[in-house]
């Protein structure tokens, strides 16, 4: 069986990229599923400083957000997620995830943005008051 017809077969396949004129398809490397979701994080960065955001997906290992401020791959950072709890009472409560996560990918983005993708490696409930959430 060819490379064409082996890789039409794979799952999570992205599109086919073109190599010596012969469409190939690469395998997702994710090992689990990215929801487009946009929850407001803050980052506490280098002891003093916050980063504030927003997620552009989010998975249960990690997430990926723009910040304004380049993080350095591989930096271990505190970070607050705020989820919203769709509360049918209307109340509108939010649960704070405080999260111990690291940095995986750093990279320039549009318009001077930084491009921060985290593998989260724990979390807690956090609290909502405690002045770094939103």
């Amino acid at each position: 069986m060819s490379a064409n017809a082996i890789g039409k077969y794979l799952p999570f396949t992205a599109s086919p990229k073109v190599h010596n004129g012969t469409a190939t398809h690469e395998r997702e490397r994710r090992a689990t599923v990215r929801t487009s979701l946009h929850w407001p994080v803050v980052f506490r960065h280098r002891q003093t400083q916050t980063l504030e955001s927003v997620t552009e997906n989010l998975s249960s290992q990690g997430f990926y957000c723009l910040s304004q401020f380049p993080v350095p791959s591989g930096e271990s950072l505190l970070c607050w997620l705020t989820v919203p709890t769709h509360d049918p009472s209307g109340a509108k409560e939010k649960i704070v995830l405080e999260c111990e996560v690291r940095v995986i990918r750093s990279e320039a983005a549009a318009e001077g943005l930084y491009g921060i993708a985290c593998r989260i490696e724990d979390y807690r409930f956090g609290n909502p008051k405690a002045g770094f959430c939103s």
